[in-house]
């Protein structure tokens, strides 16, 4: 994440164009900063000979048989397995695609490591003759491939940080907490993908829609206490379930998803209420079951087949047994519905377990929240005001704080050992 970061500071002293320089000449694109610095697809095709195809919310671009795929709405682009954060979102615009201008001045050198050179001083984009080195899990395109000798897409999944032991660096005034850590929150559903409708909600508001918002609110907060956060969907879009958690696997120390539970129409629907936390293990109860089979379903309104997701998961659940994530996930949930639970005008649910696809890709400790019921009125009420928003958010913060506080206490005398 450091490198778009810094990218980011070195944008702002570019002017509003971008030079691209080929063997096959030079080509100047316009940079537009709508929604921070972006440029349109359509203008990067002849300069770099760029294929997109657009499928709902979803682009691919194709850049020398290697296919990037964006998530319209979200700050990343996926090569393969790894994933690429690009800070500012992919989003269209007078029916034409803009993509950040941090995926063609960190993601594509970073892709195909020499082949292209990025000089922020001069703002220049630079194709070299060399042979192309793309990562051995890294897609090409049928008929478009090259010649390739594997390299690291994205740096590798790193440890949880740890300082040496002599080195201790001042605890931040708010938190208390010593290193950087970085999370990713996850909105629920989007986009075409309602989530469950929101009985007690105001007309016109569905689950997406609250849960955006508390994710919001939990980005605001956790960057305010010194903790760098990324949101999976910054707008109504819709991102794939294998996707979203896999944006949390290099640069990343948690996953949490952000839910609004639902009960079936029946006797029990308006007296159900409260909070509860799921880490991604196998369902015990009956009641696990509902809420992870209402939660998986999502899955239908996307071009992914179901059967090998399922099959993708019993497997990862098996490894989970001898998984430290396993654990950690566990404890990140109990503390996080601790806080919650505090503020919450509804029951103390506590801690659940279920095998929730959109938990199943993720590299680290990984929850799922789900913040109350839209098919009770209280809850309703509460999660739909700009109050019960805020103290759903500060609450996470404050159980996510905990967490990651406790962490470093188990690194540090790891260290001293």
């Amino acid at each position: 994440m450091i490198a778009p970061l810094l990218q980011l500071g070195l944008l702002a002293t570019l002017p509003g164009t971008v030079r691209i320089a080929t063997p096959r000449g030079e080509t100047s694109v316009p940079v537009r900063f709508e929604r921070g610095a972006a440029v349109a697809a359509p203008l990067l095709a002849s300069p770099l000979g760029l294929v997109l195809v657009i499928e709902g919310a979803r682009a691919t671009v194709v850049l020398d048989g290697v296919g990037f795929v964006f998530a319209i709405g979200s700050p990343y682009a996926r090569v393969g397995s790894r994933f690429c954060q690009l800070v500012d979102e992919s989003y269209v615009a007078r029916d034409t695609l803009f993509l950040p201008l941090v995926w063609l001045t960190d993601c594509v050198p970073r892709v195909f490591g020499s082949r292209f050179r990025w000089d922020p001083v001069a703002g220049l984009l630079t194709e070299t003759g060399d042979p192309i080195a793309v990562a051995r899990d890294t897609p090409r395109v049928a008929g478009m491939s090259t010649t390739a000798t594997p390299v690291s897409v994205l740096p590798p999944a790193r440890p949880a940080p740890v300082l040496p032991a002599t080195v201790r660096a001042p605890p931040n005034p708010l938190t208390g907490l010593r290193q950087p850590h970085v999370v990713v929150i996850d909105p629920g559903h989007g986009g075409r993908d309602p989530g469950n409708p929101g009985r007690f909600f105001p007309k016109g508001t569905t689950e997406k829609d609250v849960n955006l918002l508390i994710a919001r609110l939990l980005r605001a907060e956790l960057v305010r206490r010194g903790i760098a956060a990324s949101l999976t969907r910054t707008g109504d879009t819709l991102i794939d379930l294998r996707d979203r958690a896999g944006y949390c696997r290099h640069e990343c120390d948690l996953f949490v998803s952000i839910h609004v539970n639902a009960m079936p129409a029946g006797r029990r629907a308006p007296n159900a209420t409260g909070v509860e936390t799921y880490f991604l293990s196998d369902a015990k109860t009956e009641d696990q079951r509902r809420v992870m089979q209402m939660e998986n379903e999502a899955i239908r309104f996307e071009p992914t087949d179901a059967a090998a997701m399922e099959g993708d998961l019993a497997t990862i659940l098996k490894d989970l047994q001898q998984n430290e994530y396993l654990r950690e996930s566990a404890r990140l949930a109990e503390l996080v519905q601790q806080r919650v639970a505090g503020v919450h005008p509804g029951e103390d649910r506590g801690v659940q377990q279920a095998g929730f696809y959109v938990l199943n890709s993720a590299r680290r400790p990984a929850i799922l929240v789900e913040t109350g019921f839209s098919t009770n009125k209280r809850d309703g009420a509460f999660l739909t005001s700009a109050l019960g928003q805020r103290k759903i958010a500060n609450a996470i913060a404050d159980g996510i704080v905990s967490y990651l506080l406790d962490l470093e206490r188990k690194l540090a005398v790891g260290g001293e050992r």
